[in-house]
């Protein structure tokens, strides 16, 4: 109930026990004031008596509404009126993050003003924070970058060294760890470029190539480069095609095979021996989604919050392969919404084993 609806629920209590006080008081003074009149006057004492409760009746209502107009305009301007203004900018400020035009409360009561204070205070807060972490991140993201470039020259140059090393006459145990390194190597490489792919993306210097393409083309060009490193992990690795084409989508396609790609090895990489990795795709009026549904170790409740965090690895996705940098879900979920779309995952219902499901729009 509202501030106005309680003051209406109010003024009508107050009304009807004001009517119940002076029907009570007067049959109270009827009975008193008969004792003083002889039995001939009773009837004109009780009909005076009837006008002065009608007269009072209609005084006491017409300066109970006057009071209640009064008080509903003065509630209204200076306690309804700009506690709705300064609940709209909070709706504002929490919705879209934007700084909501708070009313004029000068001469509005003490606490309306203290609430109007208390919220300037913690949107300034709020921003000065957001400005903090912005200021932040944008640091964290250019010394990335420069490491990523620093390291990129001779982390190459160890691997071409490696390379060389390799065609030279080695003993078998020399050559192992040659391989070894080379492997360490590539995957520093790796590394790297990856890292120089979100610094890219977040500070919105990565362009997009955008290109007409069909969708499940790609996924059965995904699945084809992943069957052999299924089975050699004895995953039974499967794309449901649908038997309709899927319409075609306007996106980057190496980004997108990039989010495919991650999306499968992972799978792949967290599904035990003798597991399944499926892939499967539909379309909606304005979305493809691709899902990649496998029988793996899942993703347990306390990670599900942080999966797609920068760096962060689930403690059973480490115990089971210690390989991995945590940037993968996080690129690839930054990728999807870049094109207007999103990646999501939700445990599998019948079985063990998680679904991650790529969202994309179709164009207009």
């Amino acid at each position: 109930m509202g501030i106005r609806g309680l003051l209406a629920l109010i003024f009508f209590a107050t009304l009807a026990l004001a009517v119940g006080f002076i029907y009570g008081l007067v049959a109270f003074l009827k009975e008193r004031l008969f004792e003083l009149f002889p039995p001939d006057l009773w009837p004109q004492a009780d009909t005076a008596l009837q006008i002065l409760v009608l007269y009072g009746m209609v005084a006491l209502i017409i300066f109970t509404t006057i009071l209640m107009l009064l008080v509903f305009f003065l509630m209204s301007n200076l306690i309804v009126r700009p506690l709705k203004e300064i609940i709209k900018a909070m709706l504002q400020f929490s919705r879209d993050g934007e700084k909501g035009t708070l009313p004029n409360v000068e001469g509005t009561p003490r606490e309306i003003r203290e609430l109007a204070s208390v919220y300037t205070d913690l949107v300034e807060k709020v921003d000065q924070v957001h400005r903090h972490d912005v200021e932040i991140s944008r640091v964290k993201s250019d010394f990335i970058s420069t490491a990523a470039h620093q390291l990129r020259t001779p982390l190459t140059g160890i691997r071409w060294a490696l390379e060389a090393l390799e065609k030279e006459p080695l003993t078998e145990s020399q050559m192992a760890l040659v391989t070894s390194a080379k492997e360490k190597g590539k995957d520093l490489v790796d590394t790297v470029g990856t890292l120089l792919d979100i610094t890219s993306i977040e500070s919105g210097k990565h362009k997009y190539e955008y290109s007409v393409f069909r969708i499940d083309e790609l996924i059965a060009e995904v699945a084809n480069d992943f069957a052999p490193h299924a089975g050699q992990s004895q995953v039974s690795l499967y794309y449901a095609r649908s038997e309709a084409p899927l319409p075609e989508i306007r996106a980057d396609r190496n980004r997108i095979k990039w989010i495919l790609n991650n999306l499968l090895e992972n799978a792949i990489r967290y599904t035990p021996a003798g597991g399944t990795v499926r892939i499967m795709a539909d379309a909606s009026e304005k979305h493809v989604r691709v899902r990649v549904h496998d029988t793996g170790i899942g993703i347990e409740d306390k990670d599900r919050s942080n999966i797609f965090e920068r760096f962060y690895r689930a403690g059973n996705a480490i115990t089971k392969q210690n390989q991995g940098n945590g940037l993968g879900l996080y690129i690839s979920r930054t990728i999807a919404m870049d094109h207007g779309g999103d990646l999501n995952f939700a445990s599998n219902e019948n079985g063990p084993g998680t679904t991650f499901t790529l969202s994309l729009p179709l164009p207009r």
